[in-house]
C-alpha cells in the first residue's frame, strides 16, 4: 500500500500563516496534507513537478452570486479557473432557498435583474429539487462539487417565505408570529450547516419591477432577532450590503448592534464616498473589541454593456424605471423628454466614471452606419454630432435598437490604500452575476501578478495570508486556508513570472444552459488547482474530478 496518494515536489511554499517561504515537498493523504519536508521519499501514488513554482493555499472567496450556477457547473467558473479552492454562496441577501413553488419564477426574475444572471439560464438549469434551506443543502450535496462551498442563510428569500414574495418587497413590519417562524427557519437553517446569514440594504439594487429587496423594507427588529439566533451557535458570521445606503449612521448602528448581540464576525461592503469614513468605522469597531470587515475589491471594474440589459445604473433614482422590461419597453421610456431631462440632472447632481462620458466608450455597433464611433469615448460622438453627450449615449444606442456595446472603467485611485488595509479583506468576486457584464472573479491572479509582483504592495506571504488563511478564519472553514500537516490540501501551484491574463480582453463563450453567452477570461501561469487532495485543473483543462465538499458550520466547532 502507497504511504502517500500524491507528491507535489520541489517546489516553493508559501503556506499562507506569514512565515517566510522555504523549499520543500508536500505529500497528500486522504485528501489531507500528510507531511511537508525537504524531501519526501519516492512511492505516491501520483508525482507532481513544482520546480520553479510557488505551492500555496488555494485562494478563499468569501463573496459569490454561485446560488444558480452551481446547479450547472460544479467548479464555479470563473473563480475555479482561478486558483480558488473554497467560497460562499448566499451573499447579499440573495438566494434561491427557502422558496416556495409559486415564487421560484419571482426569484429568478429578481436575481436577473439585480446580480445580471441570464433567466434562461436558471429556468433551464435548476434542478429545483429542494423547497426549504436544508433541502437547498443537501441538493448541492448530492451533485458533486468541483469547489468547496460554504453558504449563508440569504434574508430576502428568507422574509419572502414567510411573507410571500410579493408582500416581503412591500410591508415594513412582521407580527410576532412572523418574526418568530423567520427565526425558526434560520435556526433549522444554522442546525443544517449555514455559515450564518446575509443581507443587502444597498438602495442600488432593484428587483425586476423597480421596487425595493424585502431587505430594503424589513424593520431592524428582523435583523436583530436572527443576530440573537446567530449567537446561539458559536460559528458563523453577518454578510452585508449598504453601498448606497439611505442612512449611514442607522446602518452603522444597526450593524454595531447586530454583532454585539451575535458575538459574531461582519464583513460589509461600505457605502459610496466612504474612502476615509469607512475604514474609520471599521477601526472604531475593532477598537470596541467587535470583530468587522470591510470588503474591497482588487480587480479593476472594467464593464462591457448594452442598454438592452444593463442594470447598474439603479443608484440614479430617475434611472430606474428607464431600464426595466424589455428592450422595446426601455426604448419608449428613453425616448420621453421629461424622463431624459429627469435623466440628466441625476447625472449633473450625482457625478460618477458610470457617467463620465470621457470614460464611457463605444466597443461595438451594430449598423454600418455608426462605424465611425467604434473606440470613440461618448464625449467625442457628442462633439460629432453637436449634442448633450446624454442624448448622443441615448440616441446612438436607440438607433440600434439597444445593442450597442459600450465600456466603461471605474477608477480608483485610493485602491492601493484599501486593499493593503489589514482590517480589509478582498476575498470578493460577485462570481457567478453580471455574467455579460465584467468579470472580477479573475482577483486571485490580478492581487497576485498586479498588485504583489508588479507594484510589491506586500510580500508574497503577506499576500497569501490575505487571500488564504485569513478569509478561512473569518469565515470558520477549519484546518483550510494554509498549507500544515493535517489540513485539507486546498493547493494552487503556480509559476509567479507567468502568472496573468490569458487574453487581452475577456471573450464570449455561449456555454450557459440554453446557449446564454457569459463574458469569460482565463490565467495563465497556474499549473494545478488541487481541491482536497484531488487535482482539479491541469493548467486551463479540468480533469473531470468532483472532489469539493459541502461544508456545513457544526463541522467547524470543536
Amino acid at each position: 500500500m502507497r504511504e502517500h496518494d500524491l507528491v507535489i515536489r520541489g517546489g516553493t511554499i508559501v503556506d499562507g500563516t506569514g512565515v517566510p517561504r522555504y523549499r520543500a515537498d508536500l505529500a497528500v493523504k486522504d485528501g489531507r496534507i500528510a507531511m511537508i519536508s525537504g524531501r519526501i521519499p519516492a512511492g505516491a501514488a501520483r508525482e507532481i513537478d513544482a520546480g520553479g513554482c510557488i505551492v500555496a493555499p488555494g485562494a478563499i472567496d468569501l463573496h459569490t452570486h454561485y446560488d444558480a450556477q452551481l446547479n450547472w457547473d460544479p467548479y464555479a467558473s470563473l473563480s475555479g479557473w482561478f486558483g480558488v479552492t473554497s467560497l460562499t454562496i448566499g451573499q447579499c441577501g440573495f438566494g434561491f432557498a427557502p422558496t416556495r413553488p409559486e415564487d421560484r419564477d419571482l426569484n429568478m426574475r429578481m436575481m436577473n435583474r439585480i446580480e445580471a444572471i441570464p433567466l434562461e439560464s436558471m429556468r433551464l438549469g435548476m434542478r429545483w429539487d429542494w423547497e426549504t434551506f436544508p433541502e437547498y443543502l443537501d441538493s448541492l450535496d448530492r451533485q458533486g462539487l468541483g469547489v468547496n462551498v460554504g453558504a449563508l442563510f440569504p434574508f430576502s428569500p428568507l422574509r419572502g417565505y414567510v411573507l410571500g414574495m410579493l408582500p416581503a418587497r412591500e410591508r415594513t413590519s412582521v407580527t410576532e408570529e412572523e418574526l418568530n417562524e423567520m427565526k425558526r427557519l434560520f435556526y433549522e437553517g444554522m442546525k443544517a450547516g449555514a455559515f450564518g446569514f446575509s443581507a443587502d440594504q444597498n438602495m442600488e439594487d432593484r428587483p425586476e419591477d423597480g421596487g425595493f429587496l424585502p431587505s430594503h423594507v424589513a424593520s431592524e427588529e428582523e435583523f436583530l432577532a436572527l443576530a440573537e439566533v446567530l449567537g446561539k451557535f458559536g460559528v458563523g458570521h453577518i454578510g452585508w450590503t449598504c453601498f448606497l445606503s439611505k442612512d449611514p449612521e442607522k446602518q452603522h448602528d444597526l450593524m454595531e448592534r447586530m454583532v454585539s448581540i451575535s458575538g459574531r464576525p461582519l464583513h460589509v461592503g461600505l457605502e459610496q464616498g466612504t474612502d476615509t469614513d469607512g475604514p474609520s468605522w471599521v477601526k472604531a469597531m475593532r477598537a470596541k473589541g467587535l470583530t468587522v470587515v470591510a470588503q474591497e475589491i482588487a480587480s479593476d471594474q472594467h464593464s462591457y454593456f448594452k442598454l438592452s440589459e444593463y442594470n447598474l445604473f439603479d443608484y440614479l433614482p430617475n434611472w430606474i424605471q428607464p431600464f426595466v422590461g424589455s428592450p422595446q419597453e426601455r426604448a419608449a421610456k428613453l425616448r420621453d423628454p421629461a424622463t431624459r431631462a429627469a435623466m440628466r440632472r441625476d447625472v449633473e447632481e450625482n457625478p460618477s466614471d458610470r457617467t463620465d462620458w470621457h470614460k464611457v466608450n463605444v466597443v461595438e455597433v451594430a449598423n454600418e452606419r455608426n462605424y465611425k464611433y467604434e473606440g470613440l469615448p461618448i464625449a467625442d460622438v457628442a462633439r460629432m454630432e453637436g449634442k448633450d453627450p446624454l442624448d448622443a449615449f441615448l440616441d446612438l444606442a436607440l438607433d440600434e435598437g439597444l445593442e450597442t456595446i459600450f465600456s466603461h472603467l471605474v477608477a480608483d485611485q485610493a485602491q492601493e490604500g484599501r486593499i493593503k488595509d489589514p482590517l480589509a479583506h478582498i476575498s470578493v468576486s460577485d462570481g457567478g452575476a453580471h455574467t455579460r457584464f465584467f468579470n472580477q472573479a479573475t482577483w486571485p491572479v490580478d492581487f497576485l501578478a498586479h498588485w504583489v509582483r508588479d507594484e510589491g504592495i506586500m510580500t508574497l506571504e503577506e499576500a497569501h495570508y490575505k487571500i488564504s488563511a485569513y478569509p478561512a478564519w473569518f469565515a470558520d472553514f477549519k484546518d483550510r486556508g494554509m498549507l500544515r500537516v493535517g489540513a485539507w490540501a486546498d493547493i494552487v501551484v503556480y509559476d509567479q513570472q507567468e502568472l496573468g491574463l490569458l487574453y487581452d480582453r475577456p471573450i464570449y463563450a455561449d456555454d450557459f444552459p440554453g446557449g446564454e453567452r457569459r463574458m469569460i477570461q482565463k490565467p495563465k501561469g497556474i499549473r494545478y488547482t488541487l481541491v482536497n487532495g484531488t487535482v482539479t485543473f491541469e493548467g486551463n483543462e479540468c480533469t473531470g474530478a468532483l472532489p469539493g465538499k459541502l461544508l456545513r458550520s457544526y463541522d467547524m466547532v470543536g
